[in-house]
């Protein structure tokens, strides 16, 4: 999976290389800054990925647009629109390839290289990456920056839960949440696979 965001283009590069046309899961939440939009069009141009996007039922994406979910249930916005779309297809696959990177927050930090669940195999290859070392990879394979890094986004989620700030603290605003639900600790304690 991908998000496209702010931190994205390491892994998209790596599996450009390792696996050429391998697909990339996009969550299309519809809820995307434009910004984002155009950054996923360019690295695909780019890298040549193959994206397929996973989207949340018509009419449960169209309730939280009417109710404006993420205002009083980020939780419930989260889970009807990234959430539940993509544990439909998580069956097909044994093998998850996450962009985690554990100078994001505590939460990625504690996180394993590797995660067993429900068959699935998830692995984090760049859990161990800094702030440093991304850069350095960006400049060393000129990649390109997601625009809303220059205007102080260092995270970058749905319009409506993102402002500006540090790593995960732009996210959803005034509420003690920094992960949507797809990455989510309680799902996956208990199964991690020591290396």
């Amino acid at each position: 999976t991908s998000s496209f965001g702010t931190t994205s283009m390491a892994l998209l590069h790596l599996i450009s290389k390792v696996k050429p046309g391998h697909p990339v899961h996009f969550i299309d939440t519809s809820y995307h800054f434009p910004e984002t939009l155009a950054y996923r069009d360019q690295l695909v141009t780019d890298l040549g990925l193959k994206v397929v996007e996973v989207k949340a039922e018509a009419k449960k994406n169209r309730f939280t647009k009417e109710n404006q979910t993420w205002r009083f249930n980020q939780d419930l916005c989260c889970f009807i629109n990234k959430v539940d779309p993509l544990d439909k297809i998580k069956g097909n696959y044994s093998v998850w390839v996450s962009g985690l990177l554990g100078f994001q927050n505590i939460h990625r930090n504690n996180l394993d290289l590797f995660e067993l669940k429900d068959g699935i195999l998830k692995f984090h290859p760049l859990i161990d990456m800094t702030k440093e070392d991304l850069s350095l990879y960006r400049q060393l394979f000129e990649l390109p920056v997601h625009p809303l890094i220059h205007q102080g986004y260092d995270s970058v989620g749905c319009t409506h839960c993102t402002k500006k700030g540090q790593d995960r603290e732009g996210r959803w605003l005034d509420v003690d949440k920094t992960e949507c639900g797809i990455h989510d600790t309680q799902s996956w304690i208990g199964n991690r696979v020591a290396v």
